[in-house]
């Protein structure tokens, strides 16, 4: 089996606790032979860790080409896109880390930096392969819950923050940390519609920075159920992370547990409408109240699926390790990672007030 030869950039929460925990579980698949870090304590981490001598600088990547065949950006948010933009210029393959970008514009440039130096672009949106999303699909696909009216998710705590992703002008705030996860899980089940239309309200409620931790989006299409995404650090009685309505049926639940009723159609007594008073047997006035044979569906996580963070993480780089060894098509689209970045400029568009100095 080929192993593939990684350059990662950046060993803090994401590069070292998230990739490198998932390579470590796929040492058949993956080994870093390359690093760079440009904070020297984590430099000295990456040499007792990995092994490696690591670099100071992304543009030294250059000169080391032939020993890697990707590279995982993993840097500080504020330096996706233009780390991205130089590797691509120059022919890499890059795994971008979200926010991917600050705005539609950013994100354009790294596409046309791809299409310039002929390197090849994806991000790390891994939350499309958690158990519970993927089995949320697989029912809405079989239509248990007939059509989706409303979507919710909802990424909720109670708690202050005051690191460097707390700070606006750094890309961050929780839109841009955390919503790149259920704003891209909210679109595909919208099926990625062009003509998304967004309403926002941000707050600063808890943060010690100047960017939001309160988010309220709401995204509507034609044809496309009603996404409701919710992401606060004010919330000490959080619900579940996901509540899916349809006309058949509805499904709550979280990454350990889903459970849903539905209804099938067949067994439900037949109605017409009127514009009669409706009347018990004594022409008393009767509510008008329906009795539908509600059935129950669960679903609980095993195995593997109960550590929901590595499920997904191992996934995404089962499937990524197939597209760039076997040329399987990558099922995360650039356009839809453009798509995510409209919704989160408008939402930041709509709350300019909060930003201003």
């Amino acid at each position: 089996m080929k192993k593939l030869r990684v350059a990662l950039i950046g060993y803090g929460r994401s590069g070292r606790d998230i990739h490198n925990h998932m390579f470590k579980q796929l040492t058949d698949k993956y080994e870093v032979t390359v690093g760079v870090e440009i904070d020297a304590q984590r430099r000295d981490m990456m040499r007792a860790e990995l092994g490696i001598e690591p670099l100071d600088d992304y543009r030294k990547l250059v000169d080391v080409q032939d020993k890697f065949d990707f590279v995982v950006n993993a840097s500080f948010s504020m330096d996706h896109a233009p780390i991205s933009r130089y590797l691509l210029e120059h022919g890499m393959t890059v795994l971008s880390e979200k926010p991917a970008a600050r705005d539609v514009a950013d994100f354009e440039d790294i596409l046309a930096a791809e299409k310039r130096g002929g390197g090849h672009y994806y991000v790390f949106q891994l939350c499309r392969f958690s158990p519970e999303f993927i089995k949320i699909k697989e029912i809405i696909a079989e239509g248990t819950l007939g059509r989706i009216v409303q979507v919710a998710l909802q990424y909720d705590g109670f708690s202050r923050r005051w690191d460097w992703q707390t700070i606006h002008s750094w890309c961050a705030g929780s839109l841009r940390n955390t919503g790149p996860h259920p704003v891209d899980m909210a679109l595909d089940l919208m099926g990625f519609p062009k003509d998304v239309r967004v309403f926002c309200a941000m707050d600063r409620a808890l943060t010690l920075g100047d960017g939001e931790d309160y988010v309220k989006l709401i995204m509507a299409a034609p044809g496309a159920p009603v996404c409701d995404v919710q992401i606060s650090s004010c919330n000490a009685y959080p619900g579940d992370r996901f509540f899916i309505q349809g006309t058949r049926g509805t499904l709550h639940g979280n990454g350990q547990q889903l459970e849903w009723k539905y209804f099938n159609e067949a067994e439900a007594e037949p109605k017409e409408l009127t514009s009669v008073p409706l009347r018990n047997e004594k022409g008393e006035p009767l509510y008008c109240v329906d009795k539908l044979p509600m059935r129950e569906g669960k679903w609980e996580a095993t195995g593997l699926e109960k550590r929901e963070f590595d499920a997904k993480g191992i996934k995404f780089y089962e499937v990524f390790y197939d597209t760039l060894v076997n040329g399987a098509d990558f099922p995360i689209k650039n356009e839809e990672v453009k798509l995510q970045m409209y919704v989160m400029e408008q939402a930041h568009a709509q709350n300019w007030l909060l930003f201003e100095k």
